[in-house]
């Protein structure tokens, strides 16, 4: 996030909302559960059953997903429709994962309820969602088996060993409604799209200068970079200066990869330098299937080709699952790619768990990609088999609502001409195509007597939230979209034909002997297509100005949309060919007589096997406002200059005006600090928006402030140029010698000399003030204005001499008065006496009278005796460390510098 930590008071920027309720409302007991039914994975089948795990094995990453209440569920539908619709102040203004979660997410209170419940059954919690909707954790399998009362077992598939719970997990029945689905006590990982590998370092022609990626009418043809760009309209993109720049895009995982095959590959055709930036995520540890890293492979190298300068971001893990969700609660880029999906039918329980993580991917501005698969309309047959044997099926999470699904064509235009389409020889970066090649569906099944064939059909999934089929999306309409009231996959194709004609990879080690030595492989399917697409969506996101993390959320209905307008010529219409494969004689949907087959053909417009067909990218990015009136947007800061550190706010003025016409654009604005942060998101009202930004962590210097339009259906997006706010500041210094002040004794005072120098025009006034002096003691110095240079202000520090007064002769001389007394009596008695017989009282007396005037005179304060008690001891003697603050006008900037004193 990505994390996103923002400067920002947070209160501007999530819409607005009403207080959470608490929704856990009673003790979570484990004795007291309810079943998430279909919780069990579809391969965990009794006869290949092998027994009970090891109690102590780890499990260390257990998800537990949670879901939006029914109320929140609602809300969220609403969002996201008003996200699409031009006419909603929501059009386009996207949530980030905080704002998601206050609104559709669980309340703090129950996050940390959960989270306690956890850690006191002894599982550690790893991770926990941004947006609230999930939390990690980690703990024993003999742990896992008592909390969600299942039991697991290791299984033997398909010669691998899996693990695997046997039984429904059960839930505390206070989470009952709360927690969607459990992830992490299997290890069942769902697989690439079926990637069809033809060849590997296989040399096109002995070691020449450049060897023909196309070697002519006798041989195959192979897509470079170059290639693609100039079939599907690219090339004229990339001389304008869109190529990607600035721009992201996340491809999702499950495995480890090595640098050292995208670096062959960005080398060996040209392209810049420039690596997947790497995210595992927390507490996963990625896997080593080779299946999943020439996967991986393929998508970075691949999106990267495409867009040529964007920051490819990898997030990987243990599951491809754990990655994506992972990255839409990071809200980590605004497309997404995955090249994995799994039968929608047998997964009813992981797509209601999963299906509001779409969702909120949407919300967040995300475009998520996903592939149709390879196995042509049986998507629960694996592609490579000889007959479908599981019925009618497509490939989630393709068919979602929230996803756009990625089909797969195949050129045909060259079959009986391709020097027409191909030149002889390669460029500099091995590109040899010539033009634009028309296409047919991709479906080799024929040809290599297995299934490979793009996936595509009807949806069918038998849970909630789409039992029956997910119900058609309003948006997809349109000539040739089947009136079948479900979710019809796919949405749009690109070239996906491993065989005519395969993208040219480097994955393990296949490039070591060069790239444009013949050293590569060549792969295939809807795995190809899908990060090709992801590609030409971060060259649209730049073309728009849509700034990271800024998106386009689900572009469904906008491809749709613009289909419908056949004049723009964004599609390549696919009408030739099918995805029909062979079936099983007597399995589900197999005709009860030959031929033995099933599938859909190509029709005009949308057809069930490519979708709208493959876009030709220019016209895409040309057409996307096409009929919109030009806007110009804005900015304007107050006040435009400020102190480090104030909190003075600052006033964010957006106006949105048209190019022509005399209309007012309604939507959306969003802010920007310095090009990338953005501070949040206003509807526009008569054409403005203003946002109350706290400038406090602002750094000194230039700091810049765009504001970005969204767009609606009658207004073409715009950004503002950049508003500069100055932050001015100063550096306080003391004078080289002395930085110790030295006083010689109580009562004197030291000096030294402040310096304050003005940066970024600092010119107000800076006052002083002094911690840590001694008692008794004071400093002063004068306030000083900088006018476009240093200037000085003496530090003066004053101490206090101790000063005493004179006590009372009676203060404290209890003792002496009792003695001096009966003295003073007798010497005032002795001139009367007359007896003889009073004579030694006399002398007693005498004698006394002589003991009280001694003690009289130090009590007098003449003779010796202790001193006097000081009423003020001064400043007392030491060495100290005293702080100098200096402090701008309004309170900002505040600087401090120190001294140490000593008082002799």
């Amino acid at each position: 996030m990505k994390l996103y930590a923002l400067p920002f008071c947070l209160c501007v920027v999530s819409l607005a909302t009403t207080a959470q309720t608490d929704r856990v409302t009673s003790m979570i007991d484990v004795n007291q559960s309810f079943v998430l039914n279909g919780s069990v994975p579809s391969q965990a089948q009794s006869q290949v059953d092998r027994g009970a795990v090891d109690p102590s094995m780890r499990l260390p990453y257990i998800l537990l997903r949670m879901k939006p209440s029914p109320a929140q569920q609602v809300q969220l539908e609403k969002l996201l429709n008003e996200q699409q619709d031009s006419d909603s102040p929501n059009y386009h203004r996207w949530l980030t994962p905080e704002s998601y979660a206050d609104r559709f997410g669980l309340s703090r209170a129950d996050m940390k309820r959960i989270g306690n419940w956890l850690r006191s059954h002894g599982f550690t919690v790893v991770n926990a969602a941004r947006g609230r909707d999930w939390i990690a954790v980690s703990g024993s399998v003999a742990l896992a088996e008592n909390t969600f009362h299942t039991q697991i077992h290791r299984y033997s598939v398909d010669g691998e060993s899996h693990f695997a719970n046997a039984t429904e997990i059960s839930i505390p029945k206070a989470l009952q409604g709360i927690v969607a689905g459990v992830r992490g006590l299997d290890d069942f990982r769902w697989k690439p799209a079926g990637l069809n590998r033809i060849m590997a370092s296989r040399p096109i022609l002995p070691a020449i200068l450049h060897p023909h990626y196309s070697v002519g009418p006798s041989g195959p043809n192979f897509l470079a970079p170059d290639d693609f760009a100039t079939i599907y309209d690219l090339t004229s993109l990339y001389n304008s200066g869109i190529d990607g720049t600035g721009m992201k895009l996340v491809v999702v995982g499950q495995v480890s990869v090595v640098m050292a095959d995208i670096q062959a590959f960005r080398s060996g055709v040209n392209l810049p330098a420039k690596n997947p930036v790497v995210t595992i995520v927390p507490g996963t540890t990625p896997g080593n299937n080779p299946g999943d890293l020439l996967e991986s492979d393929l998508d970075l190298e691949w999106s990267g080709a495409v867009a040529r300068n964007a920051t490819v971001l990898f997030v990987t893990s243990e599951d491809v699952f754990e990655s994506a969700i992972y990255a839409i609660d990071n809200d980590l880029a605004p497309i997404i790619s995955m090249s994995y999906g799994g039968c929608e039918r047998k997964n009813g329980g992981f797509i209601a768990a999963n299906e509001p993580t779409m969702q909120k991917a949407n919300a967040e501005g995300i475009t998520f990609l996903a592939s149709s698969g390879d196995s042509g309309p049986a998507s629960c047959d694996p592609p490579g088999g000889s007959g479908a044997g599981q019925g009618l099926a497509v490939s989630y999470p393709a068919s979602s609502p929230e996803v756009t699904g990625v089909g797969g064509t195949e050129f045909s235009g060259d079959v009986n001409n391709i020097a027409q389409y191909w030149d002889s020889s390669n460029g500099p970066n091995g590109g040899s195509a010539i033009s634009y090649i028309p296409e047919t569906s991709w479906n080799d099944t024929v040809e290599r007597g297995t299934i490979a064939a793009t996936g595509g059909g009807k949806s069918s999934c038998h849970a909630s939230p789409c039992a029956g089929g997910f119900p058609k999306p309003t948006w997809q309409t349109g000539t040739g979209v089947p009136n079948d009231s479900v979710r019809d996959v796919p949405d749009i194709s690109f070239s996906g034909s491993p065989d005519h004609d395969g993208y040219i990879i480097c994955s393990t080690g296949s490039c070591n002997g060069g790239l444009l030595n013949g050293n590569f492989e060549v792969v295939g399917g809807t795995s190809a297509s899908t990060p090709v697409f992801a590609g030409i969506l971060a060259l649209l996101n730049q073309q728009l100005g849509n700034q990271q993390p800024t998106g386009l959320g689900n572009v469904n209905p906008r491809l749709y949309r613009l289909a419908q307008t056949p004049a723009n010529n964004v599609f390549h219409d696919v009408a030739t060919g099918d995805n029909i494969v062979p079936c099983i004689q007597g399995s589900a949907n197999c005709p009860a007589s030959p031929p033995f087959q099933y599938g859909f053909s190509t029709t005009a417009g949308f057809d069930l096997v490519t979708g709208l067909g493959s876009i030709d990218v220019g016209n895409l990015l040309s057409s996307w406002n096409t009929g919109k009136i030009g806007t110009t947007s804005a900015l304007n800061a107050s006040p435009s200059t400020i102190g480090l550190g104030s909190t003075q706010p600052l006033t964010l003025k957006a106006t949105v005006s048209p190019d022509s016409g005399g209309g007012t654009p309604n939507g959306s604005v969003t802010f920007f600090l310095n090009g990338t942060i953005p501070l949040g998101s206003m509807a526009l009202s008569s054409g403005s928006a203003s946002l109350n930004y706290n400038p406090k962590s602002l750094k000194a210097g230039q700091n810049s402030f765009t504001v970005s339009y969204g767009g609606n259906a009658n207004y073409i997006n715009s950004q503002s140029t950049a508003e500069t706010v100055t932050v001015q500041d100063f550096t306080l210094s003391l004078s080289s010698n002395p930085t110790t002040v030295t006083i010689a004794s109580p009562g004197s005072s030291g000096k030294t000399t402040l310096t304050v120098t003005p940066q970024f025009n600092y010119a107000d006034a800076v006052s002083f003030t002094c911690t840590g002096l001694p008692s008794e003691a004071t400093c002063s110095a004068n306030d000083v204005t900088p006018n476009g240079g240093a200037v000085m202000s003496t530090l003066t520090i004053t101490t206090t001499a101790p000063s005493a007064a004179l006590h009372s002769p009676f203060q404290g001389r209890a003792l002496f008065y009792a003695v001096f007394a009966p003295g003073l009596l007798g010497l005032a008695w002795l001139p009367f006496a007359k007896r003889a017989r009073s004579r030694n009282f006399r002398l007693l007396a005498l004698m006394i009278c002589m003991v009280g005037i001694t003690l009289w005179l130090p009590a007098c304060g003449g003779g010796g005796g202790a001193p006097a008690t000081p009423s003020n001891p001064g400043t007392p003697a030491g060495t100290m460390t005293v702080t100098v603050t200096a402090t701008g006008n309004g309170g900002a900037p505040v600087h401090s510098a120190q001294l140490t004193l000593t008082v002799k």
